[in-house]
């Protein structure tokens, strides 16, 4: 029997119909999905918001910008390690009352932020916040699947995913914004206000969700036997190394490739993101259809745009075309990507998806990371989408071939029943 096929009952989990449940009206169903995606906003915003705001951050705090930087790459390696583990272990815990939790600890995390007046302290609430991030995103969408009908699964989960892509596009500069003209410590407080509000929704709108995991670490290695979930989480983390080494220094790039004024680098990175915002919703709208056929197609796309800027990055026109492409492909992923996920272990969404979360967090830190190295070097800022669309074509082969793997074994049985 493979993995995919292995009941809830051999495993003693209890199984949830999908649906929002008896005495839960469609449209609270609806307002607490839309409340998830908020919260989706609020933790991305908060895990990236220091990016801004590094300068600032060092000097109040008098540490290099270096070593401020560490509050975004530490941030995000610790989602990472602790995505799948604590997951895993909150398996028991009804999902309403884990939400709740979770957002305690962000509100908590941000607050103490607030008053830290040294970088131990901001980098421990730091800490808290990414220990509440990589659970809340594992389990997030696939509570929202249960929320509504399966006919709108799809369309919840891009509803929630869809606050990936609007942090993009207003989270960060927004905070950005309010950290340069009140200083950064307000801008931490905006965001502690942002997860008091979702707090308050999730207590309100969300009905009792009884887990569905087992809340043990045996999940995790039996999620992993299924070699198709391997390949998802291999794709995932090949394709955001590639894209987060490329986009963490798309302004060197843009400034020294491209000839773009440091006062366009903003507006540029605006029309990427709403680029990004837009195909969030359009990849909602195809990948129920086909999850694969939505992911080569934006693999193909995401690719091509890469290989393309590093090809053609010195053409404004060209490049700016390319821009708005990249971010159209890439904001379908994170939908396509989740999906697929679900689908591949219904009866342990949330290991599977702690996976997928800590895949696409240490991709962050590691893609940072591998940028910054290339951008120091002798090749300067245009390796980076070479590189980059070097990482996202070995995800493509990579989807593929678990494509081609898939079919074979489902055409393996009518075989066999032939020969018989």
């Amino acid at each position: 029997m493979t993995p995919t096929s292995t009941t809830p009952a051999q495993h003693g989990q209890r199984t949830v119909a999908p649906g929002p449940g008896p005495g839960t009206s469609p449209l609270r169903a609806w307002l607490a999905v839309i409340a998830l995606g908020l919260g989706t906003f609020s933790f991305v915003t908060t895990e990236t918001l220091p990016i801004g705001l590094l300068p600032s951050i060092g000097a109040g705090l008098d540490v290099s910008v270096g070593t401020a930087g560490f509050l975004v790459t530490g941030f995000a390696a610790v989602a990472a390690i602790t995505a799948a583990p604590l997951t895993t272990l909150c398996g028991r815990i009804d999902r309403k009352w884990l939400l709740a939790g979770l957002l305690v600890l962000y509100v908590a995390g941000n607050l103490l932020a607030v008053i830290a007046n040294s970088y131990g302290v901001l980098l421990g609430a730091r800490v808290l916040v990414a220990l509440a991030h990589g659970v809340f995103w594992s389990i997030a969408a696939a509570i929202a699947v249960r929320l509504v009908p399966e006919r709108h699964a799809v369309r919840a989960t891009a509803l929630v995913l869809g606050g990936i892509s609007l942090a993009s596009v207003l989270g960060v500069p927004l905070g950005t914004m309010i950290g340069q003209r009140s200083g950064w410590h307000t801008a931490f407080a905006a965001v502690a206000a942002i997860g008091f509000v979702v707090l308050v929704a999730v207590l309100s709108l969300l009905p009792s969700l009884p887990a569905q995991g087992t809340g043990s670490l045996a999940a995790l290695p039996r999620v992993l036997r299924n070699s198709r979930l391997r390949a998802a989480v291999a794709v995932t983390a090949l394709v955001m190394i590639g894209h987060f080494l490329a986009f963490t220094y798309i302004t060197p790039y843009l400034e020294q490739v491209t000839g773009i004024s440091e006062g366009m680098v903003g507006v540029l990175l605006l029309v990427f993101g709403v680029a990004g915002f837009a195909g969030n919703f359009v990849a909602g709208a195809v990948v129920g259809r086909s999850v694969h056929g939505t992911l080569v197609g934006a693999l193909v796309l995401m690719t091509g745009s890469l290989a393309l800027l590093w090809a053609f990055g010195d053409s404004r026109p060209a490049a700016i075309t390319l821009l708005v492409l990249w971010g159209l492909a890439f904001a379908a992923l994170p939908v396509g990507l989740q999906t697929w996920v679900l689908q591949l272990a219904k009866e342990e969404s949330d290991a599977a998806s702690s996976l997928y979360v800590a895949a696409f967090n240490a991709a962050i830190a590691l893609g940072a990371l591998a940028g910054g190295l290339l951008v120091d070097s002798a090749t300067g800022p245009r390796a980076v989408t070479a590189v980059a669309a070097a990482l996202t074509a070995c995800a493509l082969l990579i989807l593929l071939l678990s494509a081609r793997s898939a079919r074979t074994h489902n055409r393996a049985p009518a075989r066999n029943l032939t020969n018989a």
